[in-house]
């Protein structure tokens, strides 16, 4: 497993080097932003595990950094614990809170204490999110919860759910390196998919391997599939060797000696169900069947597919 990542936004130098020298020891890889706009972008960039974040930083304050970084999905599940020497006046702590912190320390600060919170902010995060370890999506955790949140609010929301076909023959043909980066590129597409065509607050999730959850309105589910399916067939195109897409197969040799040919090409099965006052679907875990059976239906048709539950919906 690599090392966990943690971004320092801060502009005192000896502040820097006092951070640097106790995370690292602790088997943190640690990177630096010296201004607010520098640590927003290397947050998109990096996507760190965590973020030490000053509130006096050049050109933007911590306050408007912690609101911009929770506003985009990029950024918005990076843990975030504020440095600070003006948070002993609680009215402090409750705005950074309220624009998503997720704990405080003052300077001048105790180095063991600081250690200790980095830790524990850390367990909890990953103890609520049980992030991904390859794409650093939220997993299924907060997929579930995220799901009973909509529900319990009695929200109208499509829950696409996504899988790619004959994966496994790519993997044991081209090794799983290879494939956990068609994964990676995986959860890219979906991101994109919510810059450009889905909702501020739409929720991207990674089941695991190649399952991915999209939770969305109703109004978007089909322009973010659209947009979804064109892009891996661009990417379907870029990851098989130039001999195999000419032939336009690839060879597995199964357990029994037995040699199988499967498309030099990956597709993708998307399946939609909507929650509303009228279908019914009244648990995550009953969404979480109709989706497996949507899907099952999906898998069974050649090429990329949205499939809809239309059975219950408006």
């Amino acid at each position: 497993m690599p090392p966990e990542k943690i971004l320092i936004v801060e502009d005192n130098e000896d502040t820097i080097e006092l951070l640097s020298e106790l995370l690292k020891p602790e088997g943190f890889g640690v990177s630096i932003a010296r201004t607010g706009p520098e640590g927003i972008e290397l947050a998109k960039k990096l996507l760190p595990n965590l973020i030490l974040l000053d509130i006096r930083i050049p050109i933007m304050d911590g306050f408007e950094i912690c609101s911009k970084l929770r506003d985009n999905f990029y950024t918005s599940h990076i843990p975030i614990l504020v440095l600070s020497g003006i948070c002993k006046e609680t009215e402090d702590k409750v705005k950074g809170l309220e624009l998503g912190a997720d704990d405080y320390i003052t300077k001048p600060f105790s180095n063991k204490e600081l250690v200790a919170r980095v830790h524990a902010v850390l367990r909890r995060y990953h103890l609520e999110r049980g992030c991904n370890p390859l794409t650093e999506l939220p997993g299924n955790p907060a997929i579930e919860q995220q799901i009973k949140s909509r529900l319990s609010r009695g929200q109208t929301f499509t829950v696409l759910y996504s899988d790619l076909d004959s994966f496994k023959p790519f993997n044991d043909y081209y090794g799983y390196s290879k494939g956990d980066r068609v994964i990676k590129s995986l959860s890219r597409i979906f991101i994109d998919s919510l810059e450009t065509t889905g909702n501020k607050d739409d929720f991207i999730g990674h089941i695991g391997g190649d399952d991915f959850i999209y939770i969305t309105t109703p109004d978007k589910a089909k322009p973010i599939a659209d947009r979804v399916i064109d892009k891996v067939a661009f990417l379907s195109k870029k990851i098989f060797n130039k001999k195999d897409l000419e032939r336009g197969y690839i060879e597995i040799t199964d357990r029994r000696g037995e040699i199988a040919k499967f498309p030099a090409a990956i597709g993708i099965t998307i399946a939609a169900v909507t929650s509303t006052t009228t279908n019914k679907l009244c648990s995550h875990l009953k969404i979480s069947d109709s989706l497996a059976e949507l899907k099952h239906y999906g898998k069974s048709r050649p090429g990329s597919i949205f499939v809809v539950d239309r059975r219950g919906g408006e």
